[in-house]
């Protein structure tokens, strides 16, 4: 054969290891930079702003926010990814199990449905990847929309300060 399908199979379930890796990874940088970096940004940010004009004060709120906005788009791509993954595995799986019984002449069932079983392993572990995956995006969405708010909260005190409003 052409390609050797128990291998792929198994570089499939390699992959979807790989991006649960890439997830969660991901995900505790994320909770780390909401958790530690970002107070101190946000002392940053007040500090800058006091002497800013309205265009600047824009300027450096969107480059703040920017920073809040990263790790979905690797998120995102793990959560579409996992499952077709998982389908490819699937489909190579039972390739595999049907080509092993044609080679042996297997007719018995156990034998087909422990290889179909082995084959069902990959979508399983392809929806678990992604549904972990959509947990921490959502949880990773919450606190970016949170660090705008209070991003946005502070550009406006330290403009209305710096008119001599506060």
């Amino acid at each position: 054969m052409l390609l050797n399908i128990e291998l792929a199979h198994k570089l499939v379930f390699y992959s979807l290891f790989f991006l649960l890796f890439v997830a969660t990874a991901v995900f505790i940088e994320r909770l780390l930079y909401f958790f530690f970096t970002f107070p101190a940004e946000k002392k940053l940010l007040r500090k800058e702003i006091e002497e800013q004009d309205e265009l600047t004060a824009e300027a450096l709120y969107h480059s703040y926010a920017a920073k809040t906005e990263k790790g979905k788009g690797a998120l995102m791509f793990v959560i579409t990814a996992a499952p077709l993954l998982g389908l490819l595995g699937t489909v190579l799986g039972i390739m595999n199990s049907f080509s092993t019984m044609a080679e042996k002449g297997v007719s018995d069932i156990a034998e087909v449905s422990k290889g179909i079983a082995f084959a069902l392993e990959a979508t399983a572990l392809g929806i678990a990847v992604s549904i972990l995956a959509l947990f921490y995006y959502y949880v990773v969405n919450a606190l970016a929309k949170k660090a705008k708010e209070e991003l946005k909260r502070v550009v406006l005190q330290g403009l209305k300060i710096s008119r001599g409003g506060g």
